[in-house]
């Protein structure tokens, strides 16, 4: 069992929110985006101590408009999360008989599923912010009679159980006996009842030995006890001083974790340890929870969803990396948020969500393998659906149309067709054509592949950085970071990655995987036959001709290297090789200079880089169309 979908509105940044769960969901995005009030909308709903007066919604909880909004005005807030199959007759028949009256059935798919809501508006009567869970219909209409029953909700929640770790892990929380997971393993660990008068028997003796030790301890004991003698007045008390724990559970809640880096290095308590291994400890924590006593706790089919923040926190770059292999085999479904680029560099890019602040709340975008609209059923519609192979689909309990990858233009056509004369024609063809614009963003499980291959090394920055500057290579890398420095406008301080794209696979996929995560980008290219080639590329991927021509840029003079000879700058490039260690650099002519030139990009590049330092002159020397578009960077959206 796992959430497929979360719907979030009106829930302190978001607005409106739709989002697809994969078995782990990383999200990613700057500080105040609203990524922990998505993992808190999961908590709510999952969990009844949110809907306790004084523990529950405020109204700093209600999404404001504006700083005149009423967070008492309705509609108040709405979590809603799907629950559904893989496939058809995965969930155990002891889960589907015990949930019987909330599971569902799609009679298309023949998959289960269900659909819980958690609401809360502002009650006047009771003046406070009530909550409600609900379960709904495919048509998310509330399910009524025994469906309606709180035992179900009880029941569901066994089933799905949420833990939370908040980005501070704090182990004397964690590992004492009053924590989420190491105190109820403790309480869990049953002691046989003749190792228990065993183990009573060796602490009464231990206890009575270290007593003798030193007679102090005795007199001490004895001084005490007149505490007793006081309170009791009538009766004698007596006190016994415990070097020991007096039972054996007291033995266990002193139970603590010991380690050791290196065999031959001392053994340590957890707490004196680095935060990084403090806060990995934590994590695997939950692992041994849920191994050990999850199903005795909870449900033999229970499977538990875990809210992590920020599992790189205190970790260096190599532990952060390769972090996300032990986080993805922790058992159940994890929804984890993480600011470490280097984490991001191994989360297959499906699994990543990338979520923003803007004007309308927050906003999260991905990479889907379909895309889904709501629109009403007419009876032509079911025509074409069977004649797509698969790639359309539609629930008609749920009004729901689902396109599988691209939807080509003939199908496209073909659905506005069917609505041409329903009465709520344009607002249909509305959706419709959104729903085609955004399934034009998808890019296929190939292309990801090669990037998975190519750009591992820049993927984890690229996610983080709120503009693209996209260059053919490792020289322009170099080179176009220095201009900027020089020009004012260091380009890693204000958010511009750039790309060389031909170390990390073809511009163009770049180019779709900015618009499809709203990232904006600017790109030049050489003025040869490849530089064009990129062009078109990009152009062939539905871009509008006016905006690649806006977006790309090329050398009027061919290669990097050309343009700048015909920009002036053959001195400081012979100069630059020189520097390299190339000894025919100054004698050499047009031509061999040009070969020097491509046969030591990346050397001749860093030297140059180095030489505009503090020099305007040289900068504003170099090529143009570098210069423009470090200019055009500028708040570009």
């Amino acid at each position: 069992m796992r959430i497929t979908r979360l719907s979030i509105a009106n829930f302190r940044s978001i607005k409106a929110l739709e989002l697809d769960l994969n078995d782990t969901t990383v999200l990613i995005g700057p500080n105040n985006a609203g990524k922990t009030a998505i993992l808190d909308a999961v908590r709510i709903v999952l969990t009844r101590r949110w809907g306790q007066r004084g523990t529950g919604f405020t109204e700093y909880d209600v999404h404001l408009a504006d700083e005149h909004a009423d967070p008492k005005a309705p509609p108040g807030v709405s979590i809603e999360i799907r629950v559904e199959e893989r496939l058809a007759g995965e969930w155990p028949e002891a889960l589907q008989q015990d949930l019987d009256e909330i599971v569902q059935t799609d009679p298309v798919t023949g998959k289960t599923f269900i659909i819980l809501r958690a609401s809360c508006a502002w009650n006047e009567t009771a003046g406070s912010f009530e909550p409600s869970w609900i379960f709904l219909n495919a048509g998310r209409a509330p399910l009524v009679g025994g469906s309606a029953r709180r035992m179900n909700l009880e029941r569901f929640w066994r089933y799905l159980p949420v833990f939370y770790l908040g980005a501070l892990r704090d182990v004397e929380d964690e590992f004492s006996p009053r924590s989420q997971f190491w105190g109820r393993l403790l309480r869990a660990m049953e002691i046989p009842p003749a190792l228990d008068t065993k183990v009573q028997r060796v602490l009464d003796l231990l206890n009575k030995k270290l007593l003798q030790a030193d007679p102090r301890l005795a007199q001490i004991a004895a001084t005490l006890s007149s505490a007793t003698r006081v309170a009791a007045r009538d009766r004698d008390g007596s006190v016994d001083l415990r070097l020991v724990p007096l039972k054996s559970w007291d033995l266990l809640s002193k139970a603590e974790i010991v380690l050791r880096n290196e065999p031959d290095w001392p053994w340590l308590p957890l707490q004196r340890h680095g935060q990084g291994v403090q806060s990995l400890s934590v994590i695997f924590l939950f692992q041994a929870f849920v191994e050990h006593l999850l199903t005795e706790l909870y449900e033999a089919d229970s499977a538990p969803v875990l809210a992590l923040e920020e599992p790189e926190t205190h970790l260096h770059p190599q532990a952060a990396r390769t972090l996300w292999t032990h986080i993805k085999a922790l058992p159940g479904q994890k929804i984890i948020t993480t600011h470490s680029p280097y984490f991001v560099q191994h989360v297959p890019f499906r699994d990543l969500r990338l979520v923003r602040l803007t004007e309308n709340g927050t906003e999260v975008l991905s990479l889907p393998l379909n895309f889904s609209a709501r629109i009403p059923h007419v009876a032509a519609l079911d025509a074409i659906v069977a004649k797509s192979g698969g790639q359309i689909e539609y629930d008609r309990a749920a009004e729901l149309l689902t396109i599988h990858g691209r939807l080509e233009e003939q199908r496209y056509r073909d659905l506005l067709t069917c609505y041409g004369t329903h009465a709520e024609r344009a607002v249909i063809h509305g959706v419709l054509r959104d729903l085609r614009d955004r399934a034009l963003l998808f890019i296929g499980d190939d292309e990801l592949r090669a990037l998975e291959t190519f750009a591992r090394r820049i993927r984890g920055e690229i996610f983080f950085a709120r503009r693209w500057f996209i260059v053919e290579g490792q020289a322009e890398y170099l080179l176009v970071h220095a201009m900027a420095r020089e020009l004012a406008y260091d380009l890693d301080e204000h958010g511009v990655a750039v790309i060389d794209a031909q170390n990390n696979g073809n511009p163009a996929i770049f180019a779709a995987l900015a618009r499809a995560l709203a990232i904006p980008w600017l790109a030049v290219f050489d003025g040869d036959s490849a530089g064009h080639g990129y062009c078109q590329s990009i152009a062939a991927r539905d871009f509008d001709a006016a905006f690649v021509a806006v977006r790309c840029r090329t050398l009027a003079a061919g290669d990097i290297e050309a343009q700048m000879l015909a920009d002036g700058l053959g001195a400081e490039l012979k100069t630059a090789l020189t520097a390299v260690g190339v000894a025919d650099a100054a004698s050499a002519d047009q031509a061999a200079l040009l070969d020097h030139l491509r046969g030591h990009k990346t050397a001749y590049a860093a030297e140059l880089a180095a030489m505009m330092r503090g020099n305007s002159a040289l900068v504003a020397q170099m090529p143009q169309a570098f210069r423009d578009a470090i200019a055009d960077l500028r708040g570009l959206a």
